[in-house]
Formats: structure tokens, C-alpha cells, sequence
């Protein structure tokens, strides 16, 4: 596997030198193989990025330098702007129709914006480092095959038909490695089609990618013939000491044998050799299945997402009776995730500093998950505060992250808020705010104003503990498609879906 390859390309405030920016991310964007359209569009969006530094910098006596950042791994080509002069201004220019494509490049790309910037990448992320200045990221994942060839031990078995097994004919338990890509996209191939929601499964390189960096642990059960017959794993984000459950996939051909319980014991005991400090993961309410499947694993609910995921019903095979079939829906279509945590550790006490109206249903909360709390009595925001943006174009699901609450923090909200939904075109928009910062009662309270809503608790995901996550719907919410397995998770949404309306008739 060729190893990752990182550039910087720094460069004076001096518009002569846009040109630079446009040839130096079409030369990355070819390396990386991709469309020659989708290079220039990225590199129209990088170039736009630096003229608005540029702008912002129009009026200092001494403008700064700004660096052009490009990281090119196995699965994804990744170019941050970064400056230290003035914060990178998001709306300094409202959408605009399409360029002209006969114009020159830097005519015809005047005037987009952040309609552009959002256009030219899969993601796009704002990144506030305080002292260290801002940063803009673009993220455009690389084109590839999905390589479903039969491995050679198992070439006689068609996809869809692997032999009929008893409890007698066992599977091997073990690691997932990185030789297994293939069969394990084979794997999700045969149960999930092409509608699983982490399509990093469908392209092995991107699999060995994360295997080789450890952002990925997986276990897998192999029978006899060399196929792959079951896999569950997890994501470590920023290989940090949380860790995300999914990728859950038993072949039909090998269900009831207890795989599942199997190779989820094999992956408990690697989590615990990792010291991780918990595990969450995200369940769909199409159906119970999934979220059966969680809390059987010890997680408990903690947040409901609604509208978070689009659930593409490209080829279901009938695997999950009563669910939407290709042909039922026009298109992708928006689902609701229910958000499962648990302790890998026991948990301290959660010292937390909440609005009023709130602390009944976040009692409830943390005594479903197992942890102790107390509360603190709120205080005013100390100075300069710090947060991030990041949106999913392909999903359309924004987030707005303070990791320090400050007293710039509200305006940056209300306009991320802004900017997310009416110029990007975000779906819906997550808010999470620091529970141990005594400032975050009066920063929820004015988020609600603005239309945001309670949604929940993401335990241990901020610096200093955890987040309260808000949320604000900018599409259709149709409540007959969710359906929930425990109690508990159906109380909590009866309380988000009358805290929506209260926020609704405040506004």
C-alpha cells in the first residue's frame, strides 16, 4: 500500500499567486485519480477559499501569509486553507447563479462564495484554533472500483447461495486483516447490497487504509472453504479513546450458529486490551433490529438524531421483511438514528452545568446509562471562545461544535446555523455544547431561540467531558417511520418531539 503523501504549499497575500492555488490542487487532484471535472471543480472551490482570505486580509497593513495544506492517502484526497490573519468569512458573498465557464479562471469564479466551496468536495469542515488561526477543509474522497470477485478458496460458492451449514461445521474466530478486505465487501455485498451506509466497506483499499492506521478493529468469522461468513468492528475517530460499534454482518447461509455473539466477545476483549473509555453507536429506526442489536451489547440510549442519516434503498433483497424495497421510494430518503453509549471503565460523576427545564429528562439520561451526576450552577463565558463546522455534503447533516464557550460564541452559532442551512442546503443541523461549562445554560437557552431543540446526551466526546446536543430540522420530519425498541428510547422521544414544539412557538 503506497504510504500517504503530504504537501504544504505557503504562499504571500498576493492575488498574482492564485494560479498557483488552482495548478498546485490539479496536480494533487490527478495523483489521486480523480475526474478531470471533479479536479477543477475542487480546485475552483480551493481557489475561492483563498481569495476570501485574501479579501479578509484587503484591509491590514501587514497581511499574512496563508498555507495550502494537501494530504493524499489510499481513499481520500484532503486540502486545508490555513491563515492567521482575519477568521476565513464564510458569508462575505451570497450564493451566486453558475460561473461562466467561457470566463477566465479567476473572472468567472468571483462572486460564488460558499455555494461553491460547498459544491466542489464531499466534505467541508471549519476549524478554529484559536492563537493558531483558522483553517478550511475540504475533503474529496478518491473514485475506485468495488473489487466483489470471488476469493479463490470460496470461487464455487455464488454470492448469494453459500452452503447450508449445522452447528457442527464451525467458523474461526479471529482479527479481521488487511488480506480480507475483499471478502468482507463481499460480505456486506451479500447482506446489505449497495445500501449500507459506510460505503468504505464497498472499496477494499479504504478498509486496508484504516486496518494499517487502526482507525478500524474488526473481527471476522471464516469457514472452512476460506469465505468470510460474519464480520463486526469499530471505529476509533482521531484514534482517540472512544470507539464506534457497527459493521455488524452475519452472511444469511451462516445465521443461527451464534457468530454474532462469538465475534462480539472476541471484540470486547480487544477493546479492553486498546483502554478504551467507551463505545457508542448510532441505530437506525427503520426497523428494531439494529437497536436490539446494541443494547444486547450493553449500550443504552442517550440522544435520538432525527433526520441524521439518508438511507439510500438501492438493493435490500427482501434480507429485512417490511422494509422499504427498491421501487417504494423516489430517492433517497431521511431516517432518524437513535445515539447508544457505554462505559468501558466505571464511570466518574458527571459534573454538569444544565438549563433548568432540561435536568429532569438529563437525570433520566445518565441513570440509564450508569453514571452518577451532579449539577453546577451556571456562570458567564470567561473570554474568546472556540468552535468548529463541519458538514456532510452527501448525507446533507451539518454540526456546530464548541469546544469553549466564549463571548463570540452565539453569533458564530446563529450564522454556521445560517450559512449551513440556506446556502449549503443542510437538512438538519446538530449543536453540541459543552455540559461542563457554566456558560452552556444561557448559550442552550439562546440556541432555542434561534429553533434549535433538545436531542440528547454524547458522553465523553467533549475535551472536558460531555456534549448536550441540540438540534435544528430544515426538512419534512414524518414521525410513521420511526420505530423504536426500548422504552426508554420512546420516552425520550416523546420529550424532543414536545421540546421542538415549545421551541417552534417561541420563535
Amino acid at each position: 500500500m503506497p504510504a500517504p503523501i503530504r504537501t504544504e504549499l505557503t504562499l504571500p497575500a498576493d492575488q498574482r499567486l492564485l494560479r498557483l492555488v488552482q495548478e498546485y490542487v490539479l496536480a494533487l487532484g490527478e495523483m489521486a485519480g480523480l475526474p478531470p471535472d471533479q479536479a477543477q471543480s475542487l480546485a475552483q472551490g480551493v481557489w475561492q477559499a483563498c481569495n476570501n482570505c485574501l479579501d479578509c486580509e484587503a484591509d491590514e497593513d501587514d497581511p499574512a501569509d496563508y498555507t495550502l495544506v494537501g494530504e493524499l492517502t489510499p481513499y481520500a484526497l484532503t486540502l486545508s486553507v490555513c491563515d492567521r490573519g482575519l477568521p476565513i468569512d464564510p458569508t462575505l458573498e451570497e450564493a451566486a447563479p453558475p460561473p461562466d465557464p467561457g470566463a477566465p479562471a479567476p473572472a468567472c469564479l468571483r462572486g460564488q462564495g460558499l455555494s461553491l466551496i460547498h459544491q466542489c468536495a464531499d466534505e467541508v469542515r471549519w476549524l478554529n484554533h484559536g492563537p493558531g488561526g483558522k483553517e478550511l477543509r475540504f475533503t474529496k474522497y478518491r473514485t475506485g472500483s468495488c473489487r466483489l470477485e470471488p476469493h479463490p478458496a470460496a470461487a464455487a460458492v455464488p454470492p448469494h447461495q453459500a452452503p447450508a451449514l449445522t452447528p457442527g461445521q464451525d467458523c474461526t474466530i479471529r482479527l479481521l486483516r488487511p488480506e480480507d478486505a475483499v471478502r468482507v465487501a463481499q460480505l456486506m455485498y451479500r447482506v446489505y447490497g449497495y445500501s449500507y451506509s459506510n460505503e468504505d466497506f464497498y472499496y477494499p483499499e479504504r478498509l486496508e487504509h484504516d486496518l494499517a492506521t487502526g482507525r478500524h478493529v474488526g473481527v471476522v468469522a471464516v469457514a472452512a472453504s476460506g469465505e468470510i461468513a460474519g464480520h463486526v468492528g469499530v471505529e476509533r475517530p482521531g484514534l482517540g479513546p472512544l470507539a464506534e460499534l457497527g459493521q455488524l454482518a452475519v452472511a444469511p447461509a451462516y445465521r443461527g450458529l451464534g457468530l454474532k455473539k462469538r465475534m462480539g466477545d472476541r471484540l470486547q476483549e480487544e477493546i479492553r486490551e486498546l483502554g478504551l473509555s467507551g463505545l457508542f453507536g448510532e441505530a437506525v429506526t427503520l426497523h428494531p433490529i439494529s437497536q436490539e442489536g446494541s443494547e444486547s451489547r450493553g449500550l443504552h440510549v442517550s440522544a435520538i438524531k432525527l433526520l441524521d442519516w439518508q438511507a439510500r434503498f438501492k438493493k435490500m433483497e427482501s434480507l429485512h421483511p417490511g422494509l422499504p424495497q427498491a421501487g417504494e421510494a423516489a430517492g433517497p430518503q431521511r431516517e432518524t438514528m437513535v445515539f447508544y453509549f457505554k462505559y468501558l471503565a466505571p464511570p466518574k460523576k458527571a459534573a454538569i452545568c444544565a438549563p433548568s427545564r432540561h435536568r429532569e429528562m438529563l437525570a433520566k439520561i445518565y441513570e440509564n446509562l450508569g453514571a452518577p451526576l451532579q449539577f453546577l450552577e451556571p456562570s458567564g463565558p470567561p473570554g474568546q471562545g472556540k468552535l468548529a463546522v463541519h458538514y456532510d455534503q452527501a448525507l446533507r447533516v451539518g454540526t456546530i461544535q464548541v469546544d469553549l464557550i466564549g463571548i463570540d460564541t452565539l453569533p458564530e452559532i446563529y450564522q454556521a446555523r445560517r450559512d449551513l442551512c440556506d446556502l449549503a442546503g443542510a437538512a438538519v443541523v446538530g449543536l453540541d455544547l459543552p455540559l461542563a461549562q457554566g456558560a452552556t445554560p444561557y448559550l442552550c437557552e439562546a440556541a432555542e431561540a434561534d429553533g434549535f431543540f433538545f436531542s440528547g446526551v454524547r458522553p465523553l466526546f467533549a475535551a472536558d467531558g460531555d456534549f448536550l446536543r441540540l438540534q435544528y430540522l430544515n426538512a419534512p420530519l414524518v414521525l410513521e417511520r420511526i420505530s423504536l425498541y426500548s422504552p426508554f428510547a420512546r420516552e425520550l422521544l416523546d420529550y424532543i418531539l414536545r421540546d421542538r414544539e415549545r421551541v417552534r412557538q417561541i420563535q
